[in-house]
């Protein structure tokens, strides 16, 4: 299959319905086909060894059904988590969506904490805001390591709104393993909306008591 193969593929293969509601919920600048995303994952399954199926091709900062396929396959090519985070370091300049960065988790192969604090520090100040946003997103999976309390000290005041949003969501994965830690930092937290985003995603997890969401609403 060759890129403009692919791209003739979505186009055969979209819903106009489902591309508004995705234009609307992903706030990005791109084209949205209107692919959902098990196919995307289908197409990466089965095309990313196609010899035929060129990453200098893509075409970026378009179709977001696009860059996603470009992320999923490139990732797919990579022998192991070193040439995957080198790909990523590389290419997340392209990401032009929440859409993009955070489907990127499911294609990364097992990685050690040490080497995720290595990218994170070469990405979390980066000047492309999906940059920024992925080094957080990626964060998700080390919630558990007592580590990951060192990313909140990186946490910017007025930052990006989908930067934040990211924050926010870090903040309440760590909170499952380390709620006394999350609670007096949110208690010296000076970024209001990011206050409230986390108590916000704090409240609407299951893996909270009404109890311990109690408390940290009480910071409000």
């Amino acid at each position: 299959m060759t890129y403009q193969e692919l791209l003739q593929y979505l186009f055969d293969n979209c819903d106009s319905n489902f591309a508004l509601f995705q234009k609307s919920l992903s706030k990005s600048t791109y084209i949205s086909i209107g692919v959902k995303t098990p196919v995307l994952r289908k197409l990466v399954k089965e095309h990313y060894k196609d010899s035929d199926l060129k990453l200098e091709e893509f075409e970026h900062h378009k179709y977001q059904e696009v860059d996603v396929l470009y992320f999923g396959i490139g990732l797919s090519r990579c022998k192991d988590i070193d040439e995957q985070l080198d790909f990523l370091l590389k290419n997340l300049k392209y990401a032009g969506s929440w859409a993009i960065t955070d489907l990127i988790g499911a294609n990364l192969k097992k990685c050690s904490y040490e080497k995720f604090w290595e990218f994170f520090l070469k990405t979390n100040d980066d000047e492309y805001i999906y940059t920024r946003r992925f080094a957080y997103v990626f964060g998700l999976k080390f919630s558990s390591d007592k580590r990951i309390l060192d990313t909140f000290k990186y946490f910017k005041p007025n930052e990006d709104y989908m930067v934040m949003m990211a924050e926010a969501w870090l903040l309440s994965f760590v909170a499952i393993h380390y709620p006394e830690e999350v609670y007096d930092y949110l208690f010296k937290c000076e970024d209001d909306t990011l206050k409230r985003k986390a108590i916000s995603k704090i409240s609407d997890s299951y893996r909270f008591s009404d109890e311990a969401k109690a408390k940290f609403k009480s910071l409000r």
